[in-house]
């Protein structure tokens, strides 16, 4: 345009090819990078919503809390240096962080079960609240910091708000609160705080409130990744070498059953299985001594799911469908023995022997629960003894042989939809197997004695397999099953086999 046909615009025309002129608003990320306040602000909004996250699926209660502290961490990093409180805010995440990855790391491996006992996880769990309710009192007094900077009424009423809902959460947790109404409250409650607080950090945006942000030796890429790295090999270490019990292994002694060699030719001559004979202890053999006849079951069992046949068939115009399932393999040999010995009154030793006659890979712990005869028949028969037993393997020509890592009663609260809530007490054998051997192995054995006649003996075991590594956070066998869960699509399977018979002075008469 010429000089002449500058000077002959008016004000209104002059701002309307001023505004033609400029281009559009730069992206949101753009503005996110000469404005960090907002970005900051983002950060620690939607951290704070993500550690209020429950959601136990998937391993989404560990995920999102997890992700929510590291972007509370970087968001209160770029603000630390504002005023004193979000520099206090900044280290309270970082405490929290440090906490909590740890957690996140020792869930691999399952001495975690010994570390976070009711006590410690008490304390942790009030240590934590106490840092949260200090996080978020700093974040309150920091805004009122920053609206008193921009000439505004220092309140940030949200920010105080929120403190008061989790103070609510927490009296909710503690009277143990289940009900939907009150809940679907909370969480509406929830995100309209959170709504009001990202509304106040935008009125502070655009009353002209920012912050000046300082080159750092360590950028945010890198504290993510140090983090994310952290927890990848701490977890793979975790999974590699604390999932698995520490057992006392050594080499069988060849003439540790010589003192017994005429016992244990008593025992086969009556039908003991010697591949059962052989593992026993001297002790456990001497217990036989006199023994006056033998009862003896084996079954092989699957430690799979099987597959699923189908078949149709057809009965004059009904046609039906049947679905089955087939074990092409059973891996676990179970073998219940009862040895009845002299006395007064009628005396039985009871052996439950597993062989695992296909290797299964083993990644971690194994269990076996017992319910012996006298747990259900507490009128016809009583303990005569303590229960004893061991595992052994053979690896390289010889047998190695350890005591199972625990082998005694345990009590534990489970919950079933046929019984609901009960507390129980079992005897409970907790072990772990090597990977690398073969013709894996063990037994458990107790003595009854009669107190009625006429009583069938009726033993069980329920042995529970752990055949995958993939299971967070990590269980044993024993915790697994004392969930009184199945489970056979996870990460355990349990199988169960029973020695039932008539003791009857003609004999024992099996029941299969």
């Amino acid at each position: 345009m010429s000089n002449h046909e500058w000077e002959s615009l008016n004000d209104k025309e002059f701002e309307t090819i001023l505004e033609k002129s400029v281009s559009d608003f730069p992206p949101d990320d753009v503005i996110e990078a000469v404005t960090p306040w907002r970005k900051a602000m983002r950060r620690v909004l939607i951290g704070m919503a993500l550690c209020a996250v429950t959601l136990n699926f998937l391993c989404l209660n560990y995920i999102l809390p997890a992700v929510g502290m590291v972007l509370s961490l970087l968001g209160f990093r770029t603000l630390r240096r504002e005023n004193k409180w979000f520099r206090n805010c900044f280290i309270i995440s970082v405490i929290r962080v440090a906490y909590f990855f740890p957690v996140l790391i020792l869930n691999t491996t399952i001495i975690q079960r010994i570390i976070f006992t009711s006590p410690v996880t008490s304390l942790l769990t009030v240590t934590n609240l106490l840092l949260l309710f200090a996080e978020l009192f700093c974040f309150w007094c920091a805004l009122r910091t920053v609206q008193r900077k921009v000439n505004l009424p220092p309140r940030a009423g949200s920010a105080l708000a929120l403190i008061i809902w989790y103070a609510l959460m927490c009296v909710l947790a503690v009277i143990q609160y289940k009900g939907w109404v009150i809940g679907g409250a909370m969480i509406i409650g929830y995100i309209f705080i959170i709504f009001h607080i990202f509304k106040l950090s935008k009125e502070l945006d655009e009353a002209g409130y920012s912050i000046q942000t300082v080159s750092a030796k360590v950028t945010e890429r890198c504290i993510v990744l140090v983090l994310l790295s952290v927890l990848i090999i701490g977890c793979a270490l975790g999974y590699l070498f604390g999932g698995s019990y520490p057992m006392d292994w050594r080499t069988v002694d060849s003439s540790e059953h010589i003192a017994v060699e005429g016992i244990k030719k008593h025992l086969m001559e009556l039908g003991f299985p010697e591949y059962v004979l052989n593992d026993l202890t001297p002790e456990d053999i001497a217990a036989c001594d006199g023994a006056l006849q033998v009862v003896v079951a084996v079954t092989d069992k699957p430690v799979n799911n099987g597959r699923t046949v189908t078949k149709q068939y057809s009965h004059g115009d009904e046609h039906h469908i049947v679905h089955k399932t087939i074990y092409d393999a059973k891996e676990l040999r179970m073998t219940g023995v009862g040895v009845q010995i002299p006395g007064e009154r009628e005396k039985w030793i009871i052996f439950h022997h597993f062989l695992w006659i296909i290797d299964p890979g083993f990644y971690g712990t194994e269990s076996i629960q017992l319910w012996p005869v006298y747990r259900n028949i507490a009128d016809g028969w009583a303990p005569d003894g303590k229960v004893t037993g061991r595992v052994l393997y053979d690896k390289g020509g010889e047998t190695f042989v350890a005591p199972y890592y625990s082998l005694d009663n345990q009590t534990f609260t489970s919950n079933s939809i046929f019984w609901g809530v009960q507390t129980s007490t079992d005897v409970f054998a907790a072990f772990s197997m090597p990977r690398q051997g073969e013709n894996y192995r063990g037994y458990v054995a107790y003595p009854i004695a009669e107190i009625q006649d006429s009583y069938i003996i009726t033993s069980w075991i329920n042995y529970t397999h752990q055949r995958s590594w993939l299971q967070y956070p990590a269980m044993t066998a024993m915790e697994k099953r004392m969930t009184n869960s199945w489970n056979v699509s996870g990460a355990f399977i349990t199988v169960q086999d029973a020695l039932q018979f008539y003791p009857t002075k003609e004999g024992a008469e099996l029941i299969k």
